[in-house]
């Protein structure tokens, strides 16, 4: 089935010496993967491996068979191109952690159009701001309610957090309950929008941890989530 639709490259991986498989999610049928036959070599090709870095926009033309297995991709163009995030080392280090956080953690092929208007503007937001310190923050924790395991907010006045119950309590000591700067951290984020600036977390110190947690929240909820690798690289920056 010829498929006309606005997709978010995620990430691509070398298969065999001249080709790549891509891994988008789309507007029209969530997480997808291409196969691009001889993309990698010398010849000027009408589709380059240049329009799948991490988190671009794309209009793509593809056949979806809808049978678990590779697509294929007939064209494709870059849409909202991105004016600063190319060019800026740190920008350009969010987007290489979030595409991996992504890739690990969303599974299903189906459509989910507010997640993709969630994950298409967020990124127009980062290449359009100038003061994103902390949008990655503000990313995972919007992410998380898109993922099903947004916490419950309902005794958000208590000063610990039940990682596996995702529900804030009282501190009982257990390996999974977390409590102190983290926690009040972490309330400081709920129901904020990008551009707010949240004061209290404004060193690298309290974004690792917090980072941190959220990375180790996940694993919890998430089945295969693994660390991102390019956590390390992303600390080296803001530190």
């Amino acid at each position: 089935m010829l498929v006309s639709t606005e997709a978010i490259s995620l990430n691509y991986v070398k298969y065999s010496e001249t080709s790549i498989i891509v891994k988008c999610f789309t507007k029209s049928d969530g997480l997808k993967s291409y196969l691009l036959k001889g993309i990698r070599t010398s010849k000027k090709k009408k589709i380059n491996i240049g329009f799948f870095q991490p988190l671009t926009q794309l209009e793509i033309d593809a056949n979806h068979r809808n049978n678990g297995g590779l697509e294929g991709i007939r064209s494709v163009k870059i849409i909202n191109p991105y004016k600063t995030i190319h060019l800026d080392i740190i920008k350009n280090c969010i987007v290489m952690f979030l595409s991996e956080v992504l890739s690990k953690s969303i599974k299903e092929e189906e459509k989910n159009f507010a997640l993709f208007n969630f994950l298409k503007n967020s990124i127009i937001w980062l290449d359009q701001s100038n003061k994103f310190s902390n949008f990655h923050i503000h990313f995972l924790i919007k992410l998380l309610s898109f993922m099903g395991i947004y916490p419950d907010l309902s005794n958000q006045n208590l000063n610990s957090f039940n990682m596996i119950d995702g529900v804030f309590c009282k501190y009982d000591r257990t390996e999974y309950c977390v409590t102190g700067e983290i926690v009040s951290n972490f309330k400081s984020f709920l129901g904020t929008e990008f551009d707010d600036s949240v004061d209290e977390v404004n060193t690298s110190v309290k974004r690792k941890k917090l980072i941190e947690f959220l990375i180790k929240y996940m694993q919890i909820h998430l089945p295969d989530f693994k660390r991102p690798t390019s956590l390390n690289i992303l600390y080296e920056l803001f530190g």
